[in-house]
């Protein structure tokens, strides 16, 4: 499997194929020059710095598999963060209304 087809494959999975901003969906090669979604754009970063060119098919799907899955990860537990600030702000702003 190639770094573009990882990428393509990876891109039918996103909301309106916007992946493909961030490399040519027929070379691979990255677009430094795109803006916008950066999530978009981590996710191409992600998949490009982890590809092995040696690897089997199912070697590069599992590792990519990995990666966005350790980013799942760490984004649940930024929510969990930004959720336990919304609870405290909350209490603090209920707490400063009673004065």
């Amino acid at each position: 499997m190639t770094l573009v087809q990882l990428l393509n494959k990876a891109n039918e999975g996103y909301e309106d194929h916007f992946l493909s901003e961030f490399y040519h969906p027929k070379t691979g090669k990255f677009n430094r020059k795109a803006e916008g979604d950066g999530l978009a754009r981590f996710i191409v970063i992600e998949i490009s710095e982890t590809f092995d060119a040696e690897a089997t098919d199912l070697q590069q799907v599992d590792e990519a598999i990995r990666v966005m899955t350790q980013a799942r990860d760490d984004i649940r537990g930024v929510l969990r963060a930004l959720r336990t600030g919304r609870v405290e702000a909350f209490w603090k702003e209920k707490e400063e209304k009673r004065k």
